[in-house]
């Protein structure tokens, strides 16, 4: 009887020794597995701040893309309004040459500028006292087969301010500031002397002109309103 009780007390003995052997694998398993699931994690996030970074490059390259197209665009529908210009001015040229051929008397009756403009060397100009914002600025001119005031000279800014000495408006001209290049054009699209460029100013819009007053250029907002100054060329038969 006491040996059966030595060999039961020995069988219940030896049972949670091999549990506690099952349970040590778990165990290590689970310890495999996080690391597993931390490297992964790891991974995800560098993915994910990856496709952020190059989220943002590829916007950036799309609006400097966009950017650079609609400026080509404005600068062919100025090319083309510039073609039709110089057709019109190669006729009446060629108008005033006849007359002068024609008649002598009624040749000297050929006048380099429209009535009211100003001449200066070969060119006309006209000061609109009409407040109009930039770009409207820019279509009268057209209409007038004229364009927007461009400075080419230190001589041609010495002649505006004499001749705008009585005026103390700001006048509208056909320079403006690129965005993206942040650079200043006229609307031929060459770039302005160093001396001529406008005053800068910190403004809250990405759309800057410039504009005549006083002795110097400035800048503002395009859809500011002014005064304007168109300039055409003189016909050089009546010069």
């Amino acid at each position: 009887m006491h040996e059966e009780e030595i060999y039961c007390s020995l069988q219940w003995d030896s049972p949670p020794e091999e549990g506690s052997q099952k349970c040590l694998s778990p165990c290590k398993c689970s310890g495999t597995w996080c690391v597993v699931t931390v490297i992964s994690c790891v991974f995800c996030v560098g993915l994910l701040a990856t496709s952020i970074f190059l989220g943002i490059k590829f916007f950036q390259v799309s609006s400097l893309a966009m950017n650079q197209q609609e400026r080509l665009i404005q600068q062919d529908k100025q090319l083309l309004n510039l073609t039709q210009w110089q057709r019109n001015y190669t006729l009446q040229m060629k108008n005033c040459q006849a007359l002068q051929q024609r008649s002598p008397r009624s040749g000297s009756n050929c006048s380099p500028c429209p009535h009211n403009w100003i001449q200066n060397g070969r060119s006309c100009y006209y000061f609109f006292q009409i407040w109009e914002i930039w770009n409207r600025s820019k279509e009268n001119c057209l209409k007038e087969g004229a364009s927007l005031l461009q400075i080419d000279s230190k001589e041609e800014m010495d002649f505006l301010i004499q001749s705008l000495w009585k005026f103390k408006d700001g006048y509208w001209v056909g320079v403006y500031h690129d965005e993206p290049s942040r650079s200043w054009f006229w609307l031929d699209g060459s770039s302005p002397l160093s001396d001529l460029l406008p005053t800068e100013r910190q403004l809250p819009s990405s759309q800057i002109c410039g504009y005549l007053k006083d002795q110097s250029l400035f800048s503002d907002n395009c859809s500011s309103w002014k005064y304007f100054i168109c300039e055409k060329n003189a016909l050089g038969s009546c010069i």
